[in-house]
C-alpha cells in the first residue's frame, strides 16, 4: 500500500467517528456536535489530498503508479493528463469520492448549524454512503504500484482522447451526488418522520435531472464523433444503465399531480429506483460485470456495490414497514385529461425501464452461464420498447392539451394519429424504416400542440417559470424524439472497397475523389511488457467532396496505436440536410501501411475500404436536447428563487 492510500483510510476512520457522534447526537450537545463537524473537516481534507497526490503522480509522469502507466504518456498535454486522471477504474471512483464528500461537507456545516433531526438524519445516510464508496476506492487502490518503474506510459486509449472525456465524467458524476442527496433526504424524512427540507429535495432532483440529461446527450455525442460507428446510440449495457436512471428519475416527477401528499410512498420509491439504478451502472463499469467500451476489467466492486444497493433497498422498505404507508395512493381524476395522462405516462417509462433492464440483467447472467457474452440486439430494445414509447408520447400529448378537451376527444385524436403512421408505415414513406414512420405523425402532432402553447405564453406574457420550464421540457422530448426516428430511419450507408489514390465515388448522392496519402512515422513513446514502441503511426488520405454543386475538402485519419489497435476517427461534414459521416475501414493493406510506418517504413497502403453514412436532420436531435435541458435549467433556478410550483 502506497502511503497516499493512507490518507484515505484516515479520512474512512474519522468519517466513522463522525458518523457515531451523529447516530449519539442530542439537540443542545455542543461537544459532540463541534468534534464531529472537525472530524468531518478533517476527512474531506484528507480526501482532497488524496485526490491531490493522485493528479499528482499523472501530471509528473509518476509511471511507478500503475494507472498513470495505464493511461497516460510524456506525450500528452496537462490537459489531457488531467482527463487522464479519471479514465481508470480506481482514479473515476476517487474524483466520485472528491465530490461526494465536497457535498458531504457543505451539508455537514447545515447540520452543524441547525442541529435538527431532519439535517441530522440526512447527514447519517449520506456519510454512510460516502464510506462506502471510500471503502470501494480503497479496494481499487489507485495508488497501486510496480516493483520496478516503467519508463514510459502505456498511453491514453484513442476513443478518450477527447474534449468530451474532460466534462463527461464530472458531469455524470455531479448527478449521482444530487441522486444521493435526494436518496439521503427522502431516508431521512422516513425515518424523522419530520418535514422541511422540501426546497432541497425539489432542487436536488432538478439539479440530478439536468446533469443526468446533459450527460447522457454528451456521451452520444461523443459516441457519434469519436467512435466511428455512425451513430450516438448502440444500446451498449452501459448506456442503457445510464438510461435507467433517467427513465426513474423522469417517473419521479411524473407523479407529483397524481400523488397524494403525505399519504404514500410512490415518489420516494422512485427515488429509490434512480438510486440503485446508479450503483448498478457503478457496478457495471467500476466492477466489470459486463462487456462494453465503457467498462473496467472484472472486479469485486460489482458484487460489492449490487450488494450495497440491496442493503439500502432492504432498509427502504424497513421504514416503509414501520410508516404503515402504502407504496402507492394515487388520486387519479377519471374526466380529466392530465390526470389520465400523467398516470399513462408514469406507467409506460416504468415499462421501458424494465425492458432495459431485462435486456442487462439477461446480459449480465448470460455472462455468468455461458463462456461467451452474447448481447442483445439493438432490434430488441427498439421493438420491445417501440409501443411503450408511443404510449408515452400519445401521453404527453394529453399533457398539453386545454382543459376544454374531454377524453373522448382525447382518445379519437390519438386513435387517428395512430392510423396515420400504420398507413405511412404501410406505405413505407417517408423513411426506410416502418418504425420510424409508425412514430413520426404522432410526434409531429404532440410538438405542433405544444409549440402552440409555448406561443400562447409567449404572446399572452403568461411566464411562469414552472410551466415555461414544463413545456420546453415536453417540446425538448417530442423533438429530440423526432431527430431520432428521422435520423435513424432515414439513414443510408454506402460502403466501398479496394479503393486507391485518385479513386473516385458516387455515394448517397455525393462524389467523392480521394487524392493523396499521407503517412506519418510513428510519434510519441510508449511502453509495453515486451519494450519501447512509438505510440502511434497515422495515415492521412484528402478527399474533395461535390454534393450538389457544394464543394467541400475534407481529410480522412486512420492510426494505429499499438497498445489499443487501429482507430479511425469520423470526418463529419454538416450540412443543411444533415451529415456526412466519413470513416475508413481496417483492413490489412491498411494494416501492413501503419505496422510499417511504425518502425520508419513509410510507404503507401495499396487500397483502402470505406464507409460513407448520410444521417439526415440530424441536428433535430440536438437541437431537442437542447430544449430539455433548457427546460429542466429554468425549472432548477426557479426552485432556488423560490418561485411557487404550478402543476
Amino acid at each position: 500500500m502506497g502511503f497516499e492510500q493512507f490518507f484515505l483510510v484516515f479520512s474512512t476512520l474519522l468519517l466513522f467517528f463522525d458518523l457515531l457522534f451523529l447516530v449519539k447526537m442530542k439537540s443542545g450537545d455542543k461537544k459532540r456536535i463541534r468534534w464531529g463537524f472537525w472530524f468531518s473537516i478533517a476527512a474531506f481534507v484528507l480526501i482532497a489530498i488524496g485526490y491531490s497526490m493522485y493528479l499528482e503522480a499523472f501530471l509528473t509522469n509518476n509511471f511507478a503508479v500503475k494507472e498513470v502507466y495505464s493511461s497516460s504518456s510524456t506525450s500528452l498535454s496537462v490537459g489531457e493528463k488531467i482527463y487522464a486522471s479519471w479514465s481508470g477504474a480506481g482514479g473515476s471512483i476517487l474524483l466520485l469520492v472528491l465530490i461526494i464528500s465536497t457535498l458531504y461537507l457543505v451539508l455537514r456545516s447545515f447540520a452543524f448549524k441547525k442541529n435538527d433531526t431532519l439535517s441530522v438524519g440526512t447527514s447519517k445516510i449520506l456519510n454512510i454512503t460516502l464510506l462506502f464508496f471510500l471503502i470501494v476506492g480503497i479496494a481499487k487502490n489507485p495508488f497501486s504500484r510496480f516493483a520496478s518503474i516503467p519508463i514510459e506510459g502505456r498511453g491514453l486509449n484513442p476513443a478518450l482522447q477527447s474534449p468530451w472525456m474532460a466534462v463527461h465524467p464530472p458531469i455524470v458524476f455531479g448527478g449521482y451526488v444530487f441522486v444521493l442527496l435526494a436518496f439521503a433526504l427522502v431516508l431521512a424524512k422516513i425515518t424523522t418522520k419530520e418535514s422541511g427540507q422540501e426546497k432541497l429535495l425539489r432542487i436536488s432532483t432538478y439539479a440530478a435531472w439536468l446533469l443526468l440529461t446533459v450527460g447522457i446527450a454528451l456521451g452520444g455525442l461523443w459516441a457519434y464523433e469519436v467512435l466511428g460507428w455512425g451513430g450516438y446510440w448502440s444500446w451498449d449495457p452501459v448506456e442503457t444503465g445510464s438510461l435507467l436512471a433517467w427513465l426513474a428519475l423522469t417517473a419521479y416527477f411524473l407523479l407529483d399531480p397524481i400523488t397524494k401528499q403525505g399519504k404514500g410512498l410512490a415518489k420516494e420509491l422512485m427515488i429509490l429506483v434512480t438510486f440503485a439504478s446508479l450503483i448498478f451502472l457503478s457496478a457495471l463499469t467500476r466492477g466489470g460485470l459486463t462487456q462494453s467500451v465503457h467498462a473496467y476489467a472484472l472486479s469485486p466492486a460489482g458484487p460489492i456495490l449490487l450488494i450495497f444497493a440491496v442493503v439500502m433497498g432492504a432498509y427502504f422498505f424497513y421504514l416503509k414497514r414501520k410508516s404503515h404507508k402504502p407504496l402507492f395512493m394515487l388520486e387519479i381524476d377519471k374526466s380529466s385529461v392530465a390526470s389520465i395522462s400523467h398516470l399513462i405516462a408514469f406507467s409506460s417509462l416504468l415499462l421501458i425501464f424494465f425492458v432495459s433492464f431485462f435486456g442487462v440483467a439477461a446480459l449480465i447472467v448470460q455472462s455468468i452461464f455461458a463462456s461467451s457474452v452474447p448481447t442483445p440486439s439493438v432490434d430488441f430494445y427498439n421493438n420491445w420498447n417501440f409501443p411503450f414509447v408511443l404510449i408515452f408520447v400519445a401521453s404527453l400529448i394529453g399533457l398539453t392539451l386545454p382543459k376544454r378537451v374531454s377524453v373522448k376527444v382525447f382518445i379519437a385524436l390519438i386513435g387517428v394519429t395512430f392510423l396515420a403512421g400504420l398507413i405511412l408505415s404501410f406505405l413505407k414513406t417517408p423513411t426506410s424504416s416502418n418504425l420510424a414512420n409508425a412514430g413520426l405523425p404522432i410526434l409531429l402532432l404532440g410538438f405542433s400542440v405544444i409549440s402552440y402553447r409555448l406561443l400562447f405564453m409567449l404572446i399572452k406574457k403568461k411566464r411562469s417559470p414552472h410551466q415555461l420550464g414544463k413545456a420546453l421540457v415536453l417540446a425538448g422530448i417530442f423533438l429530440t424524439l423526432v431527430g431520432v426516428l428521422i435520423s435513424a430511419g432515414g439513414k443510408q450507408t454506402s460502403q466501398f472497397s479496394s479503393l486507391t489514390s485518385g479513386s473516385s465515388i458516387n455515394a448517397v448522392g455525393v462524389q467523392i475523389q480521394f487524392q493523396n496519402f499521407t503517412v506519418y512515422q510513428g510519434t510519441g513513446n510508449i511502453q509495453l511488457q515486451d519494450g519501447l514502441y512509438s505510440e502511434k503511426s497515422s495515415l492521412k488520405i484528402d478527399a474533395k467532396l461535390n454534393n450538389g454543386g457544394t464543394f467541400y475538402d475534407s481529410s480522412i485519419w486512420v492510426e494505429l496505436y499499438p497498445a489499443y489497435g487501429i482507430f479511425s476517427k469520423p470526418t463529419i461534414i454538416r450540412t443543411a440536410t444533415g451529415d456526412l459521416y466519413l470513416h475508413i475501414e481496417e483492413t490489412d493493406s491498411i494494416s501492413k501501411c501503419l505496422t510499417n510506418s511504425l518502425i520508419g517504413q513509410s510507404s503507401p497502403p495499396e487500397d483502402f475500404d470505406f464507409t460513407v453514412d448520410q444521417v439526415p436532420f440530424i441536428y433535430i436531435l440536438w437541437i431537442g436536447v437542447g430544449l430539455m435541458v433548457l427546460g429542466i435549467t429554468i425549472l432548477l433556478i426557479a426552485e432556488f428563487l423560490n418561485s411557487k410550483p404550478k402543476n
